[in-house]
Parts: structure tokens; C-alpha cells; sequence
């Protein structure tokens, strides 16, 4: 009888051990993207992915180094994080480093790709201009990629997701100034931004929304209020939305007409102060289920919700604004919680979980969509809070990846069960 219970006994521990050995079932994962770059919060930074576990109360379960192969510029000031599904690659754009980040002068652009399910970095590859927020389609075939908010340079790249090689002949010519990307969830269109000018009176006011096959530009949406800042779609990708300079708030643009639809504001609006940068509102996220859009305001230090379900008949109506850090909270002791001198203008962007329950300011805090409330702050590594504005859901299982959000929110009504290899 005792030989039987010490088998028994035996056997259970066996399964355990293996248990803890074999690929984690079933995970949600928030992938978090940092990198120095010179500005107070940044400069200690470790060229990195923190990786945090959504179902698990977000907790820091693995730092994904992010070591630059030899030869190739060290990962610096990161501009973009976006992924694919179906080809297990995650793509980092980072300018690496720049003598001069005047409007036009020299930079240099990089993207480094990621395996992500050995988490091995593939390649880091250099561009002649300059990067900026990129988008790769569902299939991981093609990453568009502006080349740059501070070049002159007038067109987006079209880069080979597998080995990152860029042909001049299928770049997509926009106006100077490139900036944002996002690729609809079936992959067949590419929305693109590009700031023209950085005049109050000769900037480009369109979105731009391309054939993702031929690169062909289909249709001008706008013209929008001022100059376009981040934006999103929905899933069926027929409407778009933009926060724009001076606005608390966004607008709504109808991507079969052109025309932009409505213009929402929060009930604070306010000008910006004097000397404040003109981009109040930098930041916006779409629920999973398309009935609100929520967008950060910088002025106040929080994020609003709008209620959208009826787009497009009738306007966006506000809801509620829900308070976040400003990044310059201190400890009892006068620690900056961001660490070194803290960090400004805060949020200045939002990320969504794919499911929608929870969106995700740069400035780490957890928030709950349905009881509109902040439940949770990222703590980093470095056992700071954690601040980004690069970061996607990835979830797994038994170690393969089975589907990827995106950096911008998308709307998902009608995709969340697919499945890898689908588009997402």
C-alpha cells in the first residue's frame, strides 16, 4: 500500500515537472517595445521587449533582448512595432541613431525582424531615408513603412516581410513627411498619412488609402481640419478616423465618398497653451466591437470615450473621461515612478487588447473598457513603471503563435475567431 502511494506520488510529480517544461497553453501576451533615445524617461532604457501577461494580471513573465546583429546600427529611439501571424515575425522600426532631427535633415531608418516564437532576431536592416509607424499585412508578405516624419522624402517603402529587401520601383508616392500606416484586417488596403508640410496653411490634409497588391493609391479621404496625426479604421476599413492638430477629440472620414463625416470634440476642449506642442490629442483606439472610440488627451492627462454605434448616420457622442498618470508622479521618498526625471506630455498614445476589454496608454496604466476605469499599472523590468507607445498583443498556443493584434486598435467586429493564416 505505501509502494503504491510513493508510485502514485512519483507519477504526479513526473506529470507536474513536465507540465512546467512543456509550451505555456493559451497565453494572451502584451508585448512591450523600449529603447533609449534622447529625452528625459528614455535614455537608461535597455533596447528591449517586455513581454506581460494579460491573463495573469499583467505580470512581467520575460525581456526579449533586442541585440542588433553584428554590422547593423544598435536599436535606437523605436518608431514602430507591428506583426504577422502567419509568418511568426515581429517588426521593430527604429531610427538607430541621427546626427540632426531637424524637419529634413539626415537620418537613418532601420527595421529589425523578430521570430516570435524563438525570439531571435532575423535581421536589422537599414533604409536610405528614415522610418516611422509601419503596418505588415496579415500574410507578412509586405511591410509598408513611411520613410519618415522628418524627411522630405515623399513616399512609403514597400519592404519584403521575409528578408526586408526594399525595391525603389514599388515605393508609394504620397507627400513629403510620411508618418502613420495601418493595413485593413482582410490585408487588401493600406492607409497611409503623410504631414505635406509642417506650415499651418500647406499641409497635406488627406489620408491616403492604397491597393496593397499594386501599391496603386485608390482614394483620397479628407480634406481633414489640420495636420493628421495617429489614426485607425474600422474592420470593413470604410471609415476612418483621425486625431488632428488642435482638437481634443477626432474626426470621422467616410472612405467610400472621401469626405470626412464628423468632427468629435471633448466637452474640455481647450486650446493648447502657449508653447505647447499642437498635438493635444495624439493618440487613438477603437473598441474591439466598434461602439466607442477612445482617444488621449495631453492637455488634461487622461483618455475620453466616445460612443460610435450610430456611424454613420448620426455623430460620435462623448461618454466619459477617465484620469492617468501625467509621467511626472513621484514616490513618498520623491522617486520619479517613471524613472530618472520622469517623462512629459503623457499619454501619447493608446493601445487595445484584440478582445477590446482593455486599452493601454503610453503611460503604462492598465484601463477596463467596460467598467471604464484604470485596474492596473505595467511595471517594467527595471521595476519602474512602465511608459511606451509601441506595443501588440500576441497570443499562443502550445508555444505557435496563433494571432497578433496591432499598435493602433483596430476595429474587429466580425474577426475575432479567426484563426492563423486567416486574415486577422
Amino acid at each position: 500500500m505505501i509502494r503504491a502511494r510513493t508510485l502514485r506520488s512519483a507519477l504526479c510529480l513526473v506529470i507536474l515537472l513536465a507540465a512546467d517544461l512543456a509550451p505555456a497553453a493559451d497565453q494572451s501576451l502584451l508585448y512591450v517595445a523600449r529603447a533609449p533615445r534622447d529625452r528625459d524617461g528614455f535614455r537608461n532604457l535597455k533596447a528591449s521587449i517586455e513581454v506581460f501577461d494579460i491573463r495573469d494580471a499583467h505580470r512581467l513573465v520575460k525581456v526579449i533582448p533586442l541585440d542588433a546583429p553584428p554590422g547593423s546600427s544598435p536599436v535606437f529611439h523605436v518608431r514602430s512595432i507591428t506583426a504577422s501571424a502567419a509568418s511568426n515575425r515581429l517588426y521593430i522600426s527604429h531610427y538607430g541613431s541621427y546626427k540632426d532631427l531637424r524637419p529634413g535633415g539626415p537620418m537613418s531608418g532601420h527595421v529589425l525582424a523578430l521570430d516570435l516564437e524563438t525570439d531571435r532576431v532575423l535581421w536589422n536592416r537599414p533604409y536610405p531615408s528614415s522610418v516611422d509607424r509601419g503596418a505588415v499585412t496579415p500574410d507578412g508578405s509586405k511591410l509598408f513603412m513611411p520613410s519618415g516624419e522628418l524627411a522630405a522624402t515623399p513616399f512609403f517603402y514597400t519592404i519584403d516581410g521575409a528578408t526586408g529587401a526594399e525595391q525603389p520601383a514599388q515605393r508609394i508616392e504620397v507627400a513629403p513627411y510620411t508618418h502613420n500606416t495601418v493595413v485593413s484586417l482582410d490585408g487588401t488596403r493600406v492607409f497611409m498619412t503623410a504631414f505635406g508640410s509642417f506650415s499651418s496653411r500647406n499641409f497635406e490634409p488627406f489620408i491616403h488609402v492604397a491597393d496593397s497588391r499594386t501599391g496603386t493609391v485608390l482614394k483620397k479621404v479628407g480634406p481633414f481640419a489640420s495636420h493628421v496625426r495617429p489614426i485607425t479604421i474600422n474592420g470593413a476599413a470604410d471609415l476612418v478616423f483621425a486625431n488632428v492638430n488642435g482638437l481634443i477629440g477626432f474626426q470621422v472620414g467616410d472612405v467610400q465618398s472621401g469626405q470626412v463625416l464628423y468632427t468629435a470634440r471633448a466637452p474640455v476642449e481647450v486650446q493648447a497653451p502657449s508653447g505647447r506642442r499642437s498635438d493635444v490629442s495624439h493618440g487613438i483606439s477603437m473598441t474591439a466591437d466598434e461602439t466607442e472610440v477612445w482617444v488621449v488627451d495631453q492637455v488634461n492627462s487622461g483618455v475620453h470615450a466616445f460612443d460610435i454605434s450610430g456611424l454613420p448616420q448620426s455623430p460620435p457622442v462623448w461618454k466619459q473621461f477617465i484620469d492617468t498618470n501625467s509621467g511626472s508622479e513621484q514616490d513618498a521618498s520623491g522617486r520619479y515612478l517613471y524613472g530618472e526625471a520622469g517623462i512629459v506630455n503623457q499619454p501619447g498614445w493608446l493601445m487595445s487588447s484584440i478582445d477590446g476589454r482593455y486599452l493601454y496608454p503610453e503611460s503604462g496604466e492598465v484601463i477596463d473598457v467596460a467598467a471604464k476605469r484604470v485596474i492596473g499599472q505595467l511595471i517594467g523590468a527595471n521595476g519602474s513603471y512602465v511608459h511606451s507607445r509601441f506595443a501588440l498583443q500576441v497570443d499562443f498556443r502550445d508555444g505557435r503563435v496563433q494571432r497578433v493584434g496591432d499598435q493602433q486598435g483596430v476595429g474587429r467586429r466580425g474577426h475575432l475567431q479567426l484563426k492563423k493564416g486567416q486574415p486577422r
